[in-house]
This record gives structure tokens, sequence and C-alpha cells, in this order.
């Protein structure tokens, strides 16, 4: 029987499919790679609106933030809007402090905010570990069996 991905939306063997339990629902993906991944979106999309949240000083319920994030996501990602919140953090936070007039105004005053500033921003690259090669002769040392003595020694060093 085939059953559809939940991801991509392909006819798979069920046999063949990953299968999750969800609220005692099975759930198909076409493999583990693609669960994982939309378990990796899930996380990102949940720590933006963890950071906004954190912005605004309290759980934002209002449905106006939704819908103005939804307008920025035909443009930018979660990853590239979560990245701008926390470089720009305290900026953000120190701005949002004055007084609105309602939560609506507050929102859409950091929508505003949001769609002047992506445009500009750069995503910062993880640093790459840079390889630091060594200029030393490999030296192979033999340990000698023979003892020897202290005279023997004096002749080899003065050679």
């Amino acid at each position: 029987m085939l059953v559809k991905c939940r991801l991509c939306g392909t006819k798979v063997d069920r046999n063949e499919a990953f299968k999750v339990v969800v609220g005692g629902k099975n759930t198909y993906y076409c493999n583990e790679a693609e669960y994982q991944k939309v378990l990796h979106e899930k996380e990102i999309k949940d720590n933006t609106y963890e950071c906004i949240n954190q912005i605004f000083g309290y759980k934002v319920l209002n449905s106006a933030l939704f819908k103005e994030i939804n307008l920025l996501l035909d443009v930018y990602s979660y990853e590239y809007i979560l990245a701008y919140l926390t470089e720009n953090k305290e900026y953000i936070t120190k701005i949002l402090e004055k007084d609105f007039v309602s939560e609506y105004a507050k929102i859409r005053y950091f929508a505003a905010i949001l769609k002047n500033n992506l445009a500009d921003f750069r995503m910062k690259e993880p640093e790459k570990p840079r390889k630091v090669e060594v200029d030393m002769p490999i030296m192979n040392y033999k340990r000698r069996n023979k003892r020897r003595s202290l005279s023997e020694i004096e002749e080899s060093v003065g050679d």
C-alpha cells in the first residue's frame, strides 16, 4: 500500500517509508533524513519566535505578529531572520521600550524594522578552523640496544 510523504508529497510504499507516530496517528516520510529536516526547520521556527518573545519581554499571542512574519517568509528564511534578531537583539529591545498606543502598533513597528534592515543584513559565516602547518623535519629516532660508555659518546659527538 502506498502512503504520502508529509514533506515532499510523493507516494512511497508503506514498508519502505519512515513512520512516525504523532498523537496516535501515523505520519510517513520518504526517509529519516527528511524527518530530521522537518524537525530542524521546526526547531529554527520555534527559536525564532522564542527570540521575538524575548525581545518583546512577554509571549506575543497577537496574530498580527504571525502575519507579519509570514509576509517576510516570502523573501527570507527563518534562519536568516533568527540570525538578524540574535545579532541585533539589544538594539531592537531598546527601540521597542518606548510607549505605543497598542500592541498592534508595537508589532507593526517591529515588522517595519525587520523589513527595512533584513535587506542589508549579511549572515556571519561560521569560522573555519585554520590549519597551521609546522615546518619541522621528520625525525626518526632509533634507540640503540647496546650500552655505550661515556668515552664512546664523546668520540661520536666530537666527530
